[in-house]
C-alpha cells in the first residue's frame, strides 16, 4: 500500500475513534442558553465532536458590533478568573497557552467554561470577582482571541469537575484527557439541544427563570 493510501486510512481511524468517542459524551444535565447577549447571531466553528479535544464547542458572534457581548450560560457562581492577558498565540500548544477565561459551578454540580475573553473585560467592564453570583443571561465579559486562538471567539464547555484543585495553572480542568469529564451541553432554542458545526443560530433567554445559587465555594 502506498504512502498516501496509508495516510488516508490513518486520519480515517483517528476520525473515526474521535467520533465514537464524543458520541458517549453524556447530555449535560442542566440547560444551558447560548453564552451571548440576547439577539446576537452565534455561529458554530467547532460542536462537541470537531472540536480537538473534543467535548468542547467554539463559537463567535456574527453579523453584529463588536465586541460581541458574553453571558453566562446558566445561573451559578465563580469560581476563577483570568483576564489579565492580552496576546493571541495561535499555533502554540495548549500547555503553553495563556488564555484569558471564566469558570462558572452551577448548582448541579456542573461548571462552563468561557475561554479567550478580552483582557479586563471580565474584572473591570463586567465588574466580577471570585465568589460572586450570576444569573443566567449576565454579562460576564467580551468575545477576543487572547491566548490559543484563530479568531476571535469562546471556547465553552461544561464539565463535572474532579475534586480540589479541579484547575491547573493554566486555568485547564485537571483529569479530563480525552473529554472525560466533559458534558454535551443541552442549549434551549437549539432543535435537539445541540449546536453542529457551521450552524448559526440567535441567542435568547430560556424559557425558564433561573435564580443565583448560593454555597459554593471558590475554586483555587
Amino acid at each position: 500500500m502506498s504512502r498516501e493510501a496509508w495516510t488516508a486510512v490513518l486520519v480515517m481511524l483517528l476520525t473515526a475513534s474521535a467520533i465514537g468517542h464524543a458520541a458517549e459524551i453524556r447530555r449535560s444535565d442542566n440547560l444551558y442558553r447560548l453564552p451571548y447577549a440576547d439577539g446576537t447571531s452565534v455561529k458554530v466553528f467547532d460542536d462537541i465532536r470537531s472540536h480537538r479535544p473534543v467535548g468542547r464547542v467554539d463559537l463567535f458572534g456574527v453579523g453584529g458590533a463588536r465586541p460581541y457581548r458574553v453571558v453566562a450560560a446558566a445561573a451559578g457562581r465563580v469560581v476563577a478568573i483570568q483576564d489579565s492577558y492580552a496576546e493571541q498565540q495561535s499555533g502554540r500548544a495548549a500547555a503553553d497557552c495563556r488564555n484569558n477565561y471564566v469558570w462558572i459551578a452551577h448548582a448541579n454540580g456542573e461548571w462552563s467554561n468561557y475561554s479567550h475573553m478580552a483582557p479586563g473585560s471580565v474584572t473591570q467592564r463586567a465588574g466580577l470577582a471570585v465568589g460572586d453570583e450570576v444569573r443566567a443571561g449576565q454579562y460576564i465579559g467580551d468575545e477576543s482571541a487572547v491566548g490559543c486562538a484563530m479568531l476571535d471567539h469562546v471556547h465553552f464547555e461544561v464539565v463535572v469537575p474532579p475534586p480540589a484543585p479541579a484547575l491547573d495553572a493554566g486555568g485547564f480542568l485537571r483529569d479530563n484527557e480525552g473529554g472525560k469529564r466533559a458534558r454535551d451541553p443541552r442549549f434551549c432554542n437549539v432543535a435537539d439541544g445541540s449546536v453542529e458545526k457551521d450552524a448559526t443560530y440567535r441567542a435568547m433567554p430560556c424559557a425558564a427563570t433561573e435564580e443565583p445559587i448560593s454555597g459554593l465555594q471558590p475554586q483555587a
